[in-house]
């Protein structure tokens, strides 16, 4: 059997897993985060990220951000609770966007995560992103090249595209524009221009939504 590609880590990445694998920690609260006012300057900036994936409405009233990494348990909980988020709420936009902060594996994941976004759009990434949170322990690049690959993702080029220059702009962007929104803990959450930072149910999101909506 001949070796299977396999996502590269450069020295870069290396040390921005490293670095970044003691930032945010898994949010584990009960209650609903408090939501705190951001710039709506960096809330536009979040949604021109090209690394951001659309979904529900094209145009919604209410547009959710999410920054989430595929290790932590809370965005795991999100993740389920997804679907029916986007049932019951079908005039609001969600946006999720990649924040790889919880350690190397996390770093690889993404990497695989964006280059099948780049590959295959929107569209197709919503089973994706549900299939990474199904897997059981750690995910990173192989596990996540796997399930691309199991969905009918083609294993080279996304190996490509995930070691790809572009790619690893695509991350460091939302890092760096998390870092400004002061996101210390994933998931966190854009409602219109309020920020929740940490975990949060369907109905707590919905909650969120209505006060948007005012």
């Amino acid at each position: 059997m001949s070796a299977q590609p396999m996502i590269l880590l450069t020295r870069r990445s290396l040390l921005a897993g490293l670095s970044l694998s003691g930032l945010a920690a898994p949010a584990l609260a009960q209650k609903a985060p408090e939501p705190e006012r951001i710039p709506v300057e960096l809330f536009e900036d979040t949604l021109d990220l090209p690394s951001a994936v659309r979904l529900g409405h094209a145009h919604g009233d209410v547009i959710v951000v999410e920054y989430f990494d595929y290790n932590c348990p809370y965005c795991k909980r999100s993740a389920q609770d997804l679907p029916a988020l986007l049932k019951a709420e079908p005039e609001i936009t969600y946006v999720l966007v990649n924040y790889a902060v919880l350690g190397l594996p996390s770093v690889t994941a993404t990497k695989a995560a964006l280059a099948y976004f780049q590959l295959y759009g929107a569209e197709r990434y919503l089973p994706f992103h549900l299939a990474l949170f199904r897997l059981r322990g750690p995910v990173d690049g192989e596990r996540a090249l796997s399930e691309a690959e199991r969905l009918g993702g083609d294993r080279k080029r996304l190996t490509e595209a995930a070691n790809a220059e572009r790619t690893g702009q695509w991350m460091k962007q939302a890092f760096t524009l998390g870092n400004s929104l002061g996101l210390v803990a994933t998931p966190s959450y854009l409602v219109g221009t309020e920020a929740y930072v940490g975990g949060m149910s369907l109905d707590q999101k919905r909650a969120a939504i209505a006060r948007a909506r005012g």
